[in-house]
């Protein structure tokens, strides 16, 4: 079980990115540009307050699940910034890897962040193997044809298309929610209470959906976020801030918070759970 967080965890968490990537060659020169880039590091702040309810995790496993979890995001930031995608030229407060290195070295980046993913994973010296197994398996089945790359075809498909709330909920728990999901989710994976893991999944759900509600709402706002600003106007997309007043979605998010965090109160050492939970829906940026 880890108390680690702050700046503590950020450190520790880069620093593991920066070794795995390493800097022998050109791919991984732009593999750590894009990941070490200026980062909130929230799905690594999700892995470890998850992990506070383990006592059978390591803090070495929370790192490597954390560095495994950032490169998979930064693989699909990359990917989702692409001319064929959103085509945006800011991320992370810096240009996109296609403008700083050409659209084809941006993918094989993107590609080659995604396969380190999985072998930091299996690599890892604590997590027993069936851990590794279930880790890598939810990760693969979050982040791929019925996950997040699923929802981004949803999102393209769907751009100048009017979508009402349920579809937009699908394809946001899908492109953005399941990998928050995962972060949740993982740490959890070698506990044998099937109870609880159904628990943790409704409440990983219900924060991955709020967290893009609010990432809606600051997309149209006047905060600095780091990223091209109504990047949804630009592509004719239907989001939570266009389907819903600012209150309505903001309300929705917050709703979503309550409920999760009423389950939390269940279990203990979920104190860093709750308060990330409570930043998600406060953030500026």
């Amino acid at each position: 079980m880890s108390q680690l967080q702050g700046k503590d965890l950020e450190s520790l968490v880069l620093e593991n990115i920066k070794n795995v990537i390493g800097d022998a060659n050109d791919i991984e020169n732009m593999m750590s540009y894009s990941a070490l880039a200026k980062s909130k590091l929230l799905r690594s702040k999700l892995i470890f307050a998850s992990g506070n309810i383990n006592q059978n995790i390591s803090n070495n496993s929370l790192v490597n699940l954390s560095t495994a979890i950032e490169l998979m995001h930064t693989y699909s930031l990359i990917h989702d910034d692409l001319p064929a995608m959103d085509n945006d030229q800011v991320r992370r407060g810096q240009p996109t890897s296609h403008i700083k290195f050409g659209e084809a070295n941006a993918i094989l980046s993107g590609d080659a962040l995604q396969a380190l993913a999985y072998e930091v994973i299996s690599s890892d010296a604590d997590l027993s193997n069936a851990h590794k197994v279930k880790a890598i398996n939810n990760l693969a089945s979050a982040c791929g044809k019925s996950g997040m790359v699923y929802g981004q075809y949803l999102d393209v498909k769907n751009e100048g298309t009017l979508l009402n709330i349920d579809e937009l909920i699908k394809i946001h728990r899908l492109k953005t929610g399941k990998l928050i999901e995962s972060s949740i989710i993982i740490p959890l994976l070698n506990l044998d209470n099937q109870k609880c893991l159904e628990d943790f999944e409704k409440i990983s759900t219900n924060y991955g959906l709020a967290f893009q509600i609010i990432d809606d709402l600051l997309d149209v706002g006047d905060l600095e976020i780091g990223k091209d600003k109504n990047s949804d106007l630009k592509n004719n997309k239907s989001s939570f801030a266009t389907l819903m007043t600012h209150n309505e979605a903001y309300e929705y998010a917050s709703s979503l918070i309550d409920e999760a965090h009423k389950d939390l109160n269940k279990y203990q050492n979920t104190s860093q759970l709750i308060e990330l939970g409570k930043f998600i829906i406060s953030r500026k940026s």
